[in-house]
């Protein structure tokens, strides 16, 4: 019952604001795999090393068939970018596997 835009009573009634509070579907979980996520991670940032690589072979091959068409230093960056991005994706595998053998040598 109401009075004035008031409730009255035992019974109040509830404002919902998102869809959540009055829906009759339980909210999805997330999952909370920290070990997928990392493995997604590594994987994805694993992949644009490779693009970075495919992108700098492909303006070499380029610039061997269509001379003209690009420039010497837009292929000198590329090549940098892939070679940077290789050279970190080493040191972060290396310590990866650096780390994982003193993990299996605590037992």
């Amino acid at each position: 019952m109401k009075v004035d835009g008031f409730s009255v009573g035992s019974i109040v009634e509830m404002r919902t604001m998102s869809p959540l509070h009055y829906s009759d579907k339980s909210a999805r979980m997330q999952s909370d795999d920290a070990a997928a996520g990392f493995a997604e991670m590594f994987n994805s940032a694993f992949g644009r090393v490779n693009d970075l690589q495919v992108d700098a072979e492909s303006l070499i091959q380029k610039m061997i068939y269509e001379p003209g068409s690009i420039d010497i230093h837009s292929v000198m960056i590329a090549q940098q970018k892939a070679e940077v991005a290789l050279s970190l994706a080493r040191s972060v595998r290396d310590e990866a596997v650096r780390s994982y053998r003193e993990l299996m040598n605590l037992r």
